[in-house]
């Protein structure tokens, strides 16, 4: 019989751990529905009590209940917190701030530090009936907050630029799940994540951002952002400002980028007095500089408006400055990695249908107190299409490892274009100078290498494969290797216009080495090919190709293996001097 109530007991402690506890482990916040002012204070005070309490006693879980609810003020999270809404289905729960953001900093220049903290199965909204930016009747007084802010920089840190020593994780371990972030074209951007680590935001919707974008990262690592729609973005769809690192972008839609900012832009050069270019933010965009080791895979990358739209911004510029025509200052870039190093993108799915088409993928520079040029570059099995654009792809400055390795490699993309590319050459990539001038004296940065093999392009309108354009008249490209590209199904190797060397990529057989220099469409000076083993500095060989579409040289030398050997191609016999360097390790 004592052994019988004793399991009976034990049963009945089981049921009330099981049951009870858990019921412990949250606390249930008591919401009011309605849309007076007094309902929405009491409602951010009561929530704001429930999040304190929980992070302080340990509760963690605030459970949301079921309704649409407003709220006055700002929410501060704190650390230890599971803010969830009551079920699976984000839109059981809504929260609709009136006059402030859900946010991480109690002030705009605090920088508290915060860890722990989940967001999970609810909708949270600005109320869109917020002051908000119009280009035409409220171009300057509007709100200008962030939906969700997580993490801060102080305006003085942002006047600075980037700097290393600013870089310190204060927000750690935030993970966003199964959410409604709508903005309703309010503030700023959706999602602002800064000084953070460890952060995920999954399985959920970003979308309608006021003047900005919808997710924008600054000094932050270890970000993945995955599986998300991102749609209707005031700029860009998802931004790396600068100094961010380990960060995965993946398996996203991102629709309808650059639909407000434009306009904003335009009228702020036109008053500065600057001259008046264009903008061409993309949807995934690193800004830079000192971005690193990214990868963008797998993202669907399109416009939802009728086929062959304008930007929208392009008939409002042209409404309010009386302009006689509609110009092209607002534009489409799907992908582009300026001030980033060590990146793959990477099957990604990008159609762009609209005569304001600027480009698929483009790298450059950045310097804002430290340089950051394009390097360690792979844009690999992506679907690239569109009806017009102007530069398919554009490249600036990029570097490379000393051994002429780790540029920016273009690789098995098909590229399908049904109109017009409209830059000078009509040429798929476009490779270009940056001049950078300091203490009255400029300087010219040119790319190193730019790889190109096994891609496929389907046009009527491409007439050379790569072109270099400089304003220096000197090589903007070093070295441009080219291997099985197809344009229409047809082997395709043209290139043209400030490119020192082009070849195809060489192998060593039979202590042979051997290659093809490929002859660019305007070559007009002789070439010499000089070989080395390293580490002996003796000129092994020197070639003179002959003049041909493709000069095939085979060079007999004896590497040992893991031994190295130099090439230098240039166009001075004997001399180094500008020569095209790259190298080849035997296995």
């Amino acid at each position: 019989m004592k052994k019988i109530m004793m399991y009976t007991i034990g049963i009945l402690l089981s049921l009330f751990f099981f049951f009870i506890v858990p019921q412990m482990a949250h606390a249930e916040v008591q919401l009011m529905e309605g849309t007076t002012p007094e309902i929405a204070t009491k409602n951010g005070e009561t929530l704001q009590a429930a999040i304190n309490q929980a992070s302080i006693s340990g509760t963690k879980q605030v459970m949301l209940p079921a309704g649409l609810f407003y709220i006055n003020g700002k929410i501060i999270l704190k650390s230890h917190i599971v803010l969830t809404g009551p079920s699976t289905s984000p839109t059981t729960t809504t929260l609709t701030m009136n006059n402030g953001p859900v946010t991480t900093d109690a002030t705009i220049k605090s920088q508290e530090a915060i860890t722990d903290v989940t967001l999970q199965n609810f909708t949270l909204q600005y109320n869109p009936n917020i002051p908000k930016f119009n280009y035409m009747t409220n171009p300057a007084n509007f709100y200008k907050e962030d939906l969700l802010n997580l993490g801060q920089y102080t305006k003085a840190e942002s006047d600075a630029g980037y700097k290393a020593t600013t870089k310190k994780a204060l927000k750690t371990n935030i993970n966003i799940t199964n959410m409604i972030l709508n903005a309703n074209t309010v503030g700023l951007s959706t999602v602002n994540i800064t000084k953070a680590k460890n952060i995920s935001i999954q399985n959920s919707q970003i979308i309608n951002s006021g003047l900005q974008s919808g997710i924008v990262v600054t000094y932050s690592d270890n970000v993945a952002i995955t599986n998300n729609l991102v749609k209707n973005l005031g700029r860009t769809g998802i931004v790396l400002y600068y100094g961010n690192s380990q960060v995965t972008i993946t398996n996203n839609k991102i629709i309808d980028w650059m639909q407000r900012y434009g306009s904003y832009h335009y009228d702020a050069v036109k008053q500065s007095g600057q001259a008046l270019d264009s903008m061409q933010d993309a949807a995934i965009d690193s800004y830079g500089p000192a971005n690193e080791y990214v990868t963008v895979r797998n993202n669907q990358i399109y416009l939802s408006s009728s086929a062959n739209k304008p930007n929208p911004n392009n008939a409002m510029i042209a409404k309010k400055w009386k302009l006689k025509t509609v110009p092209h200052y607002v534009r489409y870039t799907a992908l582009r990695a300026s001030g980033i190093q060590n990146a793959v993108y990477q099957g990604n799915i990008v159609n762009i249908d609209s005569p304001d088409t600027f480009s698929f993928f483009t790298a450059n520079m950045r310097k804002n107190n430290i340089v950051t040029r394009p390097k360690a570059i792979t844009v690999t099995g992506n679907q690239f299409t569109a009806r017009n654009v102007d530069y398919p792809i554009r490249l600036f400055a990029g570097i490379s490892n000393g051994n002429m390795t780790n540029g920016i490699t273009i690789q098995a993309n098909n590229f399908r274009i049904l109109g017009q590319v409209s830059n000078y050459y009509r040429s798929l990539v476009n490779v270009r100078e940056v001049p950078v001038t300091e203490n009255n004296k400029t300087t010219y940065y040119p790319t190193a290498l730019v790889t190109m093999l096994n891609n496929k392009i389907q046009s009527k309108s491409i007439s050379t494969l790569v072109d270099g354009s400089s304003t220096s008249k000197k090589d903007v490209l070093q070295l441009l290797i080219l291997n099985n590209n197809t344009y229409n199904g047809t082997l395709n190797q043209t290139a043209r216009n400030y490119i020192s060397a082009t070849i195809k990529p060489f192998s060593y057989s039979k202590k042979r080495l051997g290659g093809t220099l490929i002859w660019n469409a305007d070559e007009t000076k002789s070439k010499y090919i000089k070989a080395t083993i390293l580490p002996s500095k003796t000129i092994t060989i020197e070639l003179k190709p002959p003049k041909s579409k493709m000069a095939n040289f085979s060079i007999p030398m004896n590497i040992p293996k893991g031994a190295s050997a130099k090439l230098q191609i240039s166009e001075s016999k004997t001399s180094n001097i500008n020569a095209s360097t790259m190298m080849y390790q035997a296995k």
